[in-house]
């Protein structure tokens, strides 16, 4: 494997295999692609979970220990938003097995923290908050207080904050 924070995946094709490797590995077949990222790409199994392939190390071991801390801490929801729950890995391929869950949920923890957050300005935080009240409209408190519930209580800082990674039922938007 390459060091920390070295890409091994370029092309999509990479991530592809590796998610095929993992797929004859665990007896379960790639249905589809479920979406992707800077991180890695998501795929829909036939045993109804999602694999993540990452396409860097370190995003891999930041998700991978949040999933192991919602494990050792019984964590299944974050006030109210369903977290997907860890069911196997492959630290040579960089992939994540994990549930699928629905609406609402919380979700992406590549981009997590434990402890503190990188360091910014008042100025960036003041900017990053007005963002994300666009983006949520009048579901950002129930998201702020999720995100900071989710710092309290487990250590964990969530800095990659959208509707994407955080969605509520659309019966509730």
């Amino acid at each position: 494997m390459t060091g920390e924070g070295t890409i091994v995946s370029g092309p999509s094709e990479d991530i592809e295999e590796r998610a095929s490797i993992y797929a004859a590995r665990h007896l379960i077949r790639i249905r589809r692609q479920l979406g992707f990222g800077k991180d890695g790409t998501v795929f829909l199994t036939d045993m109804a979970t999602a694999v993540k392939v990452h396409a860097r190390k370190e995003p891999y071991e930041r998700e991978l220990a949040c999933y192991r801390h919602f494990e050792r801490h019984g964590v299944i929801d974050v006030c109210g938003f369903h977290v997907p729950q860890l069911v196997s890995f492959d630290d040579e391929l960089l992939v994540i097995e994990m549930t699928v869950v629905e609406p609402p949920f919380m979700l992406d923890f590549a981009g997590a923290h434990f402890g503190d957050a990188p360091d910014f300005s008042a100025e960036v935080m003041e900017q990053w908050r007005q963002e994300k009240i666009e983006q949520f409209g009048a579901r950002w408190p129930e998201v702020e207080y999720a995100v900071e519930w989710l710092r309290a209580r487990l250590g964990i800082q969530l800095l990659d904050i959208h509707p994407w990674n955080i969605a509520f039922g659309t019966e509730d938007e």
